[in-house]
Order: C-alpha cells, then sequence, then structure tokens
C-alpha cells in the first residue's frame, strides 16, 4: 500500500512539473518512411495539407495526408534528411500509408522506403525546459508533439544531462489527454475530418495550392462547420473515467463515448476525450455499461471549428 501510495505521489509531482516546467519522455516506436529522388519534394508537396516551401532544416512539419473526400488517411510528421524527406506516422498505418503514397506515383522520379528509427533511441524535450538552445546547437528537431514547441533528440545526448528525468508514459498520457491532443487509433480514425479534432489549427495550410482532399476541407471552412466536435471531459476527485464509458445528456440520451481516459494523478479527478455531437446538451454524465451510476461531468473546451 505504502509503496502504491509514494506511486501515485511521484505522478502528482511529475504532473504537475509538467504542466509548468515542460519535461521528456521516451518516443514510442514510429513509422518513418524517406522519400528520395528528384521530385520527392514536389510530389509529397502536392499530397499534403501543408505547404512544405515552409519547413526548415531543422524541424518537423505537422501535415494530414488526406482522401479525395478530405477524411484522414494519415497524421504526419514531415522533415529533411539530406536532400530526402522524412515522413513520421503511426506504426499501424505502414501499409496503408504507403499503398496511399504508391497510388499517386506515376513517372515522378520518387523512391519509397522504410527507415528503423532505434526504439528508446529518441527523446522529446517539450515546455520551458525545451527554451535552452543547447537542444537546437545540439541537432535536435524543432517539433510539436504536446502542444507546445520541444525538440526530438537522441537519448545519449539525454544521458549527459543526469538533472533532466524523465516523465513516466502514464504522466505523458495524462498530460496529452488534458491538452486534448488527438491521437491515430484513439481519437483518429479514417472516418476522421480534420477540423472535427482540431487538426485545421496545427496541420492545414488554408493558403496553398491543391491536394486530395482539399475541396471539402476548403468547403468545411467556408460554412464553418462540421457535425461533430472533439471535447476535454472531467470528473469530480474520486470519480474516475474509463474509455467505453456511454455520455448521456440530462435526459438519459446517449450522445457519445469517451474514447481516451486517464486519471489527473495531483486531485484524483478523471480526465477524458470524447467525439460528441456539434449540438450537444450542457448537463453531461459518464455511464459505465450495463449499469445505471453515472458520474457528472464538466466540459473544459471544444476543440476544432
Amino acid at each position: 500500500m505504502k509503496e502504491f501510495e509514494g506511486k501515485q505521489d511521484e505522478l502528482a509531482i511529475q504532473l504537475r512539473r509538467a504542466r509548468t516546467e515542460g519535461g521528456a519522455f521516451i518516443l514510442p516506436p514510429r513509422l518513418v518512411v524517406r522519400l528520395s529522388g528528384r521530385d520527392a519534394f514536389r510530389y509529397l508537396n502536392g499530397q499534403v495539407t501543408r505547404d512544405l516551401g515552409r519547413l526548415s532544416k531543422n524541424e518537423a512539419l505537422p501535415a494530414c495526408i488526406l482522401t479525395p473526400k478530405g477524411k484522414l488517411c494519415a497524421p504526419l510528421l514531415i522533415r529533411y534528411a539530406g536532400d530526402d524527406l522524412l515522413v513520421e506516422a503511426d506504426p499501424i498505418l505502414e501499409g496503408s500509408l504507403l499503398a496511399r503514397l504508391e497510388r499517386y506515383i506515376v513517372s515522378d522520379d520518387v523512391t519509397l522506403s522504410i527507415e528503423s528509427p532505434g526504439e528508446g533511441e529518441t527523446v522529446h524535450v517539450f515546455g520551458m525546459i525545451a527554451s535552452d538552445e543547447k537542444w537546437k546547437e545540439q541537432g535536435g528537431i524543432l517539433v510539436s508533439r504536446m502542444g507546445v514547441p520541444g525538440w526530438d533528440v537522441g537519448k545519449t545526448l539525454m544521458d549527459t544531462n543526469q538533472s533532466l528525468k524523465l516523465l513516466d508514459l502514464q504522466v505523458v498520457e495524462a498530460l496529452r489527454i488534458e491538452r486534448g491532443i488527438p491521437s491515430w487509433g484513439s481519437e483518429l480514425s479514417e472516418e476522421t475530418l480534420p477540423p472535427e479534432v482540431g487538426l485545421d489549427r496545427t496541420h492545414i495550410d488554408y493558403d496553398r495550392g491543391c491536394y486530395p482532399g482539399q475541396e471539402t476541407i476548403s468547403r468545411l471552412r467556408s460554412i464553418g462547420r462540421v457535425r461533430r466536435l472533439l471535447h476535454t471531459l472531467h470528473s469530480l476527485p474520486g470519480s474516475p473515467l474509463y474509455a467505453g464509458m456511454h455520455i448521456i445528456d440530462e435526459e438519459k440520451k446517449e450522445i457519445g463515448t469517451i474514447i481516451s481516459a486517464a486519471e489527473q494523478f495531483d486531485t484524483g479527478a478523471g480526465v477524458a476525450l470524447a467525439i460528441l455531437p456539434r449540438e450537444k446538451s450542457d448537463t453531461l454524465f459518464a455511464r459505465l455499461p450495463l449499469t445505471d451510476a453515472t458520474t457528472p461531468l464538466s466540459i473544459m473546451e471544444i476543440y476544432g471549428s
């Protein structure tokens, strides 16, 4: 029991510190596709939602690659590797992303190959501690993974910074949910439209040329509405939330399901993400399947447009 309480206390300290100061954590396995060849830049620039002309050498640019109907094929991080381009995505997308990229290569001089970043060899540093110029000077890649600027750096560099302790991955997940950052396989799927989950704010340039799906994305922006939006939900301390809980309104009508959930270790409250109808009730509850007990919810922020 004391060991458990000690662990909870440590997680609470980490979470509070990560909110204010930032932190560092080891990146999970990633899919990295290399695009090489004379036409690699022109080709990829015509497939994604960002203008790659704005990509600097030491940064990774978030973007989406879409279906012609504007739905997600994958959220991406794109960066240079010499004259080549590296495209990072969730490893579960290897087959579908490669097929999507290959589909539009006709007579282009573009070669696709899979990179194998060493598991556990890259650390992401974010928040106030990421403002130190040493990360750039030592070859870091500027990228936003936690909703704020940060750097991807080699773990060997971290080993020389003994004062910077790595965050527990439970804390990283709680922070992701608090900040409303959607994740593939959770809030993101092949049925997702980027504006539903806030990716229009971070992954789309509306002033750029054509790409597959642009017509739908531009139309959604012009009418200013999608039918559903990503929400963050909070419960009272001592009332945990779980993925799969039904969300009901004051009339006991089910309007959605919790997708991701975590404990806020410093307060004991629950925090969760759910995609709900745009026209939602103001009074919401969470309910486990096959039970009548309900947990009151508060909505802290709405993501999307």
